[in-house]
């Protein structure tokens, strides 16, 4: 079975976003969970330039730039025994997570309050998307546990329709999961020191407005399975 999910939650602190890849496969592979951060450069000593650049040149995620985004690479391995019916034994999941930051390369002309402000937003982005993360993990467990408890079925097409089936229910439920948590954080964007700044400069009405608009919550997900 191949999934192809992706989950993306545009919120007003940081765009975190999702992009989920999911794969079914023998069970030769001993499930692993890895994590690699990656950064985009990010030039600007102004909080108002700094987000700006974010918002223009973050990672693209559905269609919609991020001021930074977690990667998740599901692979789902199980052993069909065929004696009575068919029946997936040692469902197991493995997880590559990449996690996508951004990094300013003017810190030295940045004031000492930018310079604070930045390190802060960065943390609060970190700790964002390691969040989501925590979600997704939460929910590989939910579907291991409840693939791993299923019952013989008739055949194995019949065995992995059901796998499929409870990793599609599980996926949605964790979309509803990421898109609470990013309305929550796109409540509280304001609080953000770097945000509050940047939404402060000189600027006029409607830059300050489109500004605003481009911070706002967005979620959607799209699937494609092949078996």
């Amino acid at each position: 079975m191949l999934k192809n999910c992706k989950s993306g939650g545009v919120l007003a602190a940081m765009l975190g976003a999702v992009l989920i890849v999911t794969n079914v496969a023998p069970a030769s592979a001993k499930p692993a969970v890895t994590t690699q951060v990656k950064y985009y450069s990010v030039p600007g000593k102004t909080a108002h330039a700094l987000l700006a650049y974010m918002q223009r040149h973050g990672p693209n995620v559905n269609g919609s730039r991020a001021l930074a985004s977690a990667t998740a690479s599901f692979r789902y391995n199980a052993d069909a025994v065929t004696a009575n019916g068919c029946r997936l034994k040692n469902f197991k999941v493995s997880t590559d997570f990449v996690i996508t930051l951004p990094k300013a390369t003017q810190k030295s002309t940045m004031t000492s309050s930018v310079r604070k402000r930045w390190r802060q937003f960065v943390k609060h982005a970190r700790w964002h998307e390691n969040h989501h993360k925590k979600i997704w993990m939460r929910c590989a467990r939910k579907i291991e546990r409840a693939a791993r408890s299923m019952g013989p079925q008739n055949s194995c097409n019949a065995a992995w329709a059901k796998a499929r089936s409870i990793v599609n229910a599980e996926l949605a439920r964790c979309d509803k999961l990421h898109a609470a948590f990013d309305r929550k954080e796109t409540a509280n964007a304001h609080t953000l020191p770097l945000i509050a700044q940047a939404l402060r400069a000189p600027q006029t009405p409607y830059a300050r407005a489109a500004m605003k608009r481009a911070l706002r919550h967005s979620h959607n997900r799209v699937s494609d399975i092949n078996r």
